[in-house]
């Protein structure tokens, strides 16, 4: 909200009509003395330094701008200025570093209160900038004590020759940037302020650090420069050093992390209802069941998803309706689970600060992806195929490795076979009488020995691909039953000529891969053309499936995944290789 004056000059007298003007940097006054407009601006015919020293009030402020040499750098300058400063009775001398607290109230643009916008950044003289915040009565157009430079509340504004002067509550306290903030984190926060100061490190600038003298060693002592060097965030371009950044940081407590990975573990012995083969999860085992991440993943993506590019406000960090940001990192930060303290948000010089007081981790991070195999038919017991795979107008044929294992990096990614599960068409059926199967999910629970059994899945949103073969020609529609009701259906689905559903080759899906793996790079290293079509979800069948927090815990669920097929179009086999949930943004 831009705040407006209007002046009226008729030609006998001045009128004026509102505490509102349109003033800009390059009015001049032709007033000797000084002339209140209203209790929002007066104007003089002086300028800054003058205005200054004739305001006995402000003489504190006056000698300290003279000590430190501001009033002849302006001269120098010879342009518009914009001076912060405060009457004696809030004045305090500057103890350590005089010079930086002086020049964090001079800057060199001249802001007039017409451009005054709460977020506004005025870079001062010490290298830095102050925000400009106001209350609801700010918005509104009024400035005396609804307006702010950092911690400063504006008392008057006087617009001068050479550019404005506002007088503030206090004197400018300048934060730390998100840098210094965080190396000065105690021990709380030491798990974060860790992992942030493991991601990178800094070197010191022999070139930019000037030697000050020599130690009794006969060594040069340098009043030391240091280059603060990070990959993991220079790989986005997010400079925690510059003050050009507008960033908000979400800041756990080691408390705050350890509660959420208990939460965690929680969730994964929930889902394995027992079963401790279904744990943690390694990016690179050969296994299909990825489901409980270890511990060190979980911290990783704390620290991916807890910087952003972006100043929010309390708002928008916080809100009740579903609401979703994306970190530095493309990490999804969930607005209304997640849980900040937005009372007491810190700012820093180029950034925002909110602390984490419950920390959520998402279920589509501790779950990366669940598949498995129809081949598992072959390790059932006769009353689990009984059990698990209900047919009609079927006949079991055989399970065959039509792709044998392989890898498109030998040593380095595990070997995979496409191994399928055959039925043929019954002799003495019609066409168009099709077929149906009810498979209940498995998989291998001890593969050593083999032994087969029943896949639970965990509540949550999911998207479904499958794989078969190719040129199977066949028009499939796929339905997802819990507790015998039918929760989600795909639309006719033709597994035909194209590659799509062919064994896990599925090229038509993002985010289809392995965890940790990246077809392009690995092409690349191991210079394999077909790195793109390894160990992938499949073709998509159903794009959302929620499958429903049945018990009422949040613990895993039966279900059943139904093909059916209204017309065998000539054909006298169906080969089908696996089924896979992947969760989707809303399994938060």
């Amino acid at each position: 909200m831009k705040l407006r004056y209007i002046l009226i000059f008729s030609f006998f007298n001045l009128l004026i009509l509102s505490a509102c003007s349109e003033l800009k940097d390059d009015d001049h006054y032709s007033q000797t003395d000084s002339h209140i407009v209203s209790q929002e601006l007066k104007i003089v015919d002086m300028d800054s330094r003058h205005y200054m020293e004739s305001r006995p009030d402000l003489s504190m402020m006056d000698k300290l701008f003279q000590d430190q040499g501001i009033y002849g750098e302006l001269t120098q300058k010879g342009q518009l200025s914009t001076l912060l400063v405060v009457t004696n009775d809030h004045f305090v001398q500057p103890q350590e570093n005089p010079q930086f607290v002086t020049r964090s109230h001079v800057s060199d643009i001249s802001i007039s209160p017409a451009n005054l916008e709460d977020g506004t950044r005025l870079m001062m003289w010490h290298g830095k900038y102050v925000n400009v915040s106001m209350d609801a009565q700010g918005l509104e157009g009024n400035i005396v004590d609804h307006v702010k430079f950092n911690n400063g509340a504006v008392r008057e504004v006087v617009k001068t020759t050479s550019g404005y002067i506002y007088i503030i509550s206090d004197m400018i306290q300048t934060p730390t940037s998100l840098r210094d903030f965080i190396d000065g984190l105690p021990d709380e926060y030491s798990i974060f302020r860790d992992m942030v100061k493991a991601s990178g490190g800094k070197e010191f600038d022999r070139q930019n650090s000037k030697a000050i003298g020599v130690n009794e060693q006969g060594n040069t002592v340098y009043d030391s420069v240091f280059i603060y060097t990070n990959t993991f965030f220079d790989a986005v371009g997010f400079d925690m050093n510059s003050e050009s950044l507008t960033a908000t940081m979400l800041l756990p407590s080691n408390q705050v992390i350890d509660d959420a990975l208990a939460d965690v573990h929680k969730r994964i012995e929930l889902w394995q209802a027992g079963d401790a083969n279904l744990g943690h999860r390694n990016p690179q085992q050969g296994n299909s069941v990825w489901l409980g991440c270890n511990d060190s993943i979980i911290r990783q993506w704390i620290l991916e998803a807890a910087f952003y590019s972006k100043r929010y406000t309390a708002a928008e960090i916080q809100t009740a309706d579903v609401q979703d940001l994306k970190s530095i990192y493309g990490k999804q930060w969930r607005t209304n689970i997640q849980q900040v303290d937005v009372q007491n948000p810190m700012e820093l010089s180029n950034g925002i600060v909110y602390n984490v007081t419950k920390l959520h981790i998402p279920n589509n991070v501790v779950i990366y992806r669940l598949k498995e195999f129809f081949y598992y038919y072959e390790n059932c017991t006769a009353e689990q195929k009984e059990a698990f795979y209900k047919v009609a107008n079927l006949n079991f044929k055989s399970c065959d490795t039509e792709v044998t294992a392989w890898t498109p990096w030998s040593g380095v990614w595990p070997l995979h076979e496409d191994r399928v599960l055959r039925f043929d068409k019954p002799s003495g059926i019609p066409d168009d009488d099709g077929f149906q199967l009810d498979y209940t999910p498995i998989r291998l629970s001890d593969i050593t020995s083999g032994t087969a059994s029943q896949f639970l899945i965990p509540p949550g949103t999911y998207r479904l691909a499958m794989g078969a073969v190719q040129n199977a020609g066949l028009d499939i529609v796929c339905s997802i039953l819990v507790d015998g009701n039918v929760v989600a259906t795909s639309p006719v689905r033709s597994w035909g000529t194209s590659t799509t559903y062919h064994y896990d080759r599925g090229t038509t899906l993002p985010n289809r891969h392995p965890e940790g793996y990246d077809s392009g790079y690995v092409r690349e290293q191991s210079g394999n053309s077909k790195a793109d079509n390894y160990h992938t979800d499949g073709g998509m069948m159903i794009e959302e499936v929620e499958i429903p927090n049945l018990n009422g815990d949040g613990s895993a669920v039966p279900i059943v995944i139904r093909l059916r097929c209204a017309n065998w179009a000539g054909k006298t086999n169906v080969k089908l290789c696996h089924w896979c949930l992947r969760p989707t943004a809303n399994n938060y």
